[in-house]
Order: C-alpha cells, then sequence, then structure tokens
C-alpha cells in the first residue's frame, strides 16, 4: 500500500495507537507531536504547536516539502483544563481550548485540502462531551460541540474532490488524559456503562481504520460516537432505578 496518512497528535494514547494501526495495515504515517516525540522509529515525526499560526505554517510547509500527496489526516490533538479559578484563567483557558480542539482543524482543513487526494479522508476526534454542558469544561465542551458542526461543513467544502469527513466521538477512554481523575471514579464510570467498561485507545482505532477503508466511503460528514452505549442513558433514571 503506498497511501500516507497524517496523524496529528501521535504521540497521544488515541494518537499513538492509531499511529501503529495504520503501520500494520501498511500505511506510510507522518505524525505530529506537541511536548513528547512520537517512539515509533518507523514514522516521521514533527513537532507542531496548535495554537501557533506560525507553527502550523510552518508545519504545513514541511508536508509540502516531501513531495507526496496524502491520502488522510487524522486530527486526534486535543487539550482539556478546568476552569473555575478566575475570570481571568478561565478566558484563557477558553481561548487556548478553542484555538487547540477547534480553530486547528479549520485551519489544517483549509491549509492541506490541496495536498489530500481524490476520495481521501479528513478525520477528527470530538468527544461525547460535546452533547452536554459542563460547569468547569465549558471550553472543552462548546469546542467538541465545534468539531461537531465542522465535520458537517467541510464534508460540503470537501465535495469537488469527493473527500470523506468525520468526526469521532469517544466516551471515557483510557489515556494520560484521564489519569488525574483516580482509579475510583473511573470505576465508577465502568460501572454505568452497559459494557461495564472504559474504552481502550484501540476501541477507537479500529473505527479509524475502517472509515479509511474504500467500505466506508459513503459516510460522509458524521458524528459517530464510540462510548459502550453509556450516552444513551439518562443519568437521572439512574437515580430513579435506585429508589423504585
Amino acid at each position: 500500500m503506498d497511501k500516507t496518512v497524517l496523524v496529528i497528535g501521535a504521540s497521544g494514547g488515541i494518537g499513538r495507537q492509531i499511529v501503529l494501526d495504520l503501520l500494520d495495515a501498511g500505511y506510510n504515517v507522518v505524525g505530529t507531536y506537541s511536548k513528547t516525540k512520537i517512539d515509533v522509529p518507523e514514522v516521521t515525526s514533527i513537532p507542531l504547536d496548535l495554537t501557533s499560526s506560525e507553527s502550523i505554517n510552518s508545519f504545513v510547509n514541511e508536508v509540502k516539502s516531501f513531495g507526496n500527496p496524502l491520502y488522510a489526516v487524522i486530527n486526534c490533538a486535543g487539550i482539556v483544563e478546568y476552569e473555575g479559578e478566575s475570570i481571568e484563567k478561565d478566558i484563557e483557558i477558553w481561548n487556548r481550548t478553542i484555538a487547540v480542539n477547534l480553530t486547528a482543524n479549520y485551519i489544517l482543513a483549509k491549509q492541506l485540502y490541496p495536498l489530500i487526494i481524490e476520495h481521501g479522508r479528513f478525520l477528527m476526534v470530538s468527544s461525547t462531551d460535546a452533547m452536554f454542558g459542563g460547569a468547569i469544561t465549558a471550553s472543552y465542551s462548546a469546542s467538541k460541540a465545534g468539531v461537531n458542526s465542522l465535520a458537517k461543513s467541510l464534508c460540503l467544502l470537501f465535495k469537488e474532490k469527493r473527500i470523506s469527513v468525520n468526526a469521532i466521538a469517544p466516551g471515557w477512554v483510557n489515556t494520560r488524559m484521564i489519569e488525574g481523575t483516580g482509579e475510583k471514579f473511573l470505576k465508577q464510570i465502568a460501572e454505568i456503562n452497559p459494557l461495564r467498561r472504559i474504552a481502550q485507545p484501540n476501541d477507537i482505532s479500529n473505527l479509524v481504520t475502517f472509515l479509511l477503508k474504500t467500505e466506508s466511503e459513503y459516510i460522509n460528514g458524521q458524528v459517530i460516537t464510540v462510548d459502550g452505549g453509556y450516552t444513551n442513558q439518562d443519568p437521572t433514571l439512574l437515580l430513579e432505578e435506585d429508589t423504585v
């Protein structure tokens, strides 16, 4: 297989698993990292700061210099920070979160579109948090809701080259992002999930691999939830069950 896939945020928990699965499937992989360099020798590794337009422009120019068209772009990069310390701090968090989680997707889409082949793919990682509000994670929820909307707009923008654009919305995934929540909390999260567990990175990468296949070509402009079914449960009904 002579197809090149660009993975943004390739050193994260989900991103690294996607990289490994793509390599196993025979794709050529170019990956980006923010702080921790990608520890997979077969991957061309490029630093990228999604909060910096200068860094993004430099990155795009480097990708262009490779001379190889892209089959797919997969953006796994994302941040979450807890709000509530002060108004000034919350606004800083909002601006940074929107920049990384939402604005960067739009910039990368516009900048990389000329490099993506016809019938290629553009995938973004959203979150089930997009379906809810968050008193201390308003910026994260809003950014991911924006990603869901952006998927619909980009599939229209990319129609001339018939590039499929989709967003994947995971629930709780066992990565570094949730390490600080504690074992007790994660056990509770698993217990209320219909499948009685949280996701592993391969649960997400399996869907990514499928969406790159020819068989998935007609799936376009969609937000696909991968959460074991927990968003199907009204949490108030759990309280009701305990009282009946």
